[in-house]
């Protein structure tokens, strides 16, 4: 009866470690002259329509992927991760590199069971600077991340939803609690999509921003086709003009946009390799 008991017991230990040392991470890359590792996560909480991943779930600044901005947004069908890491397979993975910083991304890192025991081994082993990108829904621990890229996909809660399929909820106070976080820097960006999420709903998410503090740097990053949309991507111009925009309310704006059709390896500031 008790070796009953006792293989119950080892079972339920071994399960609950299993479970445990999940992670939502698949993929991770590797900027070796600036020491920067990029963590991909799978899983989110938000339905946006012009997702990236519903055209490419890896790193864009590897090689095989420097054609994502031009290709055909229905060339494959929305892919998924094969596998899930470990977390011990993660820090294996890391501690075979030299790091400075770390940048977590792909769907929402937010949501994954060990970003806080990630983030720890990465402060014990390496004590780099730690970035998280997210969309806000759900606030992790922040105690070990150093900067916040807070992915505002619209302030007005109606186009929120449309975009995201999830209504607005705390979002904007979520933005406001980072900003209040002690030791975290917070950083703000947007998908400027034209006649979507355009001038006007550009124009709201800065003065939104201002509101906070109109310190925050804000990025706006130009859409590309992704997912069955009928957008377009804005121009050089409209791209500007929504930077001269923002600019009346904060004091630092920037913009992303290719307009450079065929890139190639030689065009990134540095090389980007894949771990895993």
């Amino acid at each position: 009866m008790s070796m009953v008991l006792d293989d119950k017991t080892e079972l339920k230990k071994a399960l609950a470690k299993s479970i445990s040392d999940s992670t939502n991470v698949y993929h991770i890359s590797y900027a070796p002259e600036i020491k920067k590792a990029y963590i991909f996560c799978w899983g989110c909480n938000i339905r946006c329509k012009g997702c990236l991943c519903l055209k490419e779930i890896n790193c864009l600044a590897l090689e095989e992927n420097l054609d994502v901005v031009y290709r055909d947004p229905y060339l494959r069908p929305p892919q998924h991760p094969s596998q899930l890491l470990k977390l011990k397979e993660i820090t294996d993975i890391l501690d075979e590199v030299e790091i400075d910083s770390v940048l977590f991304e792909g769907q929402e890192p937010s949501i994954d069971p060990s970003l806080s025991k990630i983030c720890q081994h990465l402060k014990d082993k390496h004590n780099c600077h730690i970035t998280l990108n997210t969309n806000g829904v759900k606030l992790p621990d922040l105690s070990n991340i150093d900067e916040v890229v807070f992915s505002l996909k619209a302030v007005t809660p109606a186009l929120y939803e449309d975009y995201t399929r999830r209504p607005i909820g705390n979002l904007l106070d979520n933005f406001t609690e980072v900003y209040q976080t002690p030791g975290v820097k917070l950083r703000a960006e947007s998908v400027f999509i034209p006649g979507y999420i355009g001038f006007g709903e550009t124009d709201r998410i800065a003065r939104f921003i201002a509101s906070v503090d109109k310190d925050i740097p804000y990025r706006i990053d130009a859409y590309f086709e992704s997912g069955d949309n009928p957008w377009r991507k804005p121009t050089p111009e409209e791209m500007g003009d929504a930077v001269d925009l923002a600019k009346k309310h904060l004091t630092t704006v920037a913009c992303t946009q290719q307009t450079k059709r065929e890139l190639k390896k030689e065009d990134l500031m540095f090389e980007v390799v894949k771990l895993y």
